[in-house]
């Protein structure tokens, strides 16, 4: 259960001044698919280290969830990848013109602690969850549940907080990337 736990702190970073933070408000759709593509690779991890405490049936359920994982990762990279080459097709085609953030920079520092409380409280659940596997004893697939249903949670928050139409539409893109895969 250690070595899942270690693993869970990849996604935070120390600073000397302010202790743990998380990762920077997104300004631009490509964060918000950048900040979706890691929390796949990090449930995807999640997975595989409760496979590696697993044996057997549980073993492979898990282990085809991490598949799961990647296969949303690859979609949302496909997404993002498209976003970006219409970003680079509107720099051509209007001069060269700078594209400037869909979130100004005062508006993402005023955003900042409200977006780290939003996904320190996603990251407590996930880790909340994977102690439920250990000490529960839930299902694959109910873990797997509670994790749709949380990052369905998160991204409906995030919307709520962001004002700005881009972001909101890249938090919307990322749940129906999910839903699609559930189905």
């Amino acid at each position: 259960m250690a070595i899942v736990l270690e693993k869970m702190s990849n996604y935070t970073y120390e600073n000397p001044d302010h202790g743990s933070q998380i990762i920077s408000c997104p300004r631009y759709m490509k964060d918000v698919y950048t900040l979706g593509i890691d929390l796949q690779y990090y449930i995807g991890d999640m997975y595989l280290h409760l496979a590696e405490l697993n044996q057997g049936e549980e073993k492979a359920k898990y282990q085809k969830m991490a598949v799961s994982e990647l296969e949303i990762k690859q979609r949302m990279q496909e997404i993002n990848e498209a976003h970006l080459n219409e970003m680079l097709s509107y720099f051509y085609n209007s001069g060269g013109q700078i594209v400037e953030a869909s979130l100004g920079s005062e508006q993402a520092k005023e955003i900042q602690p409200f977006f780290n409380r939003i996904m320190a409280t996603f990251i407590k659940r996930l880790e909340r969850a994977t102690l439920l596997v250990v000490a529960d004893g839930i299902t694959p697939e109910q873990l797997n549940n509670m994790i749709d249903d949380d990052i369905t949670e998160m991204c409906g928050n995030m919307c709520k907080l962001f004002k700005v139409d881009e972001i909101v539409r890249g938090f919307e893109v990322l749940t129906e990337i999910r839903e699609n895969f559930r189905k």
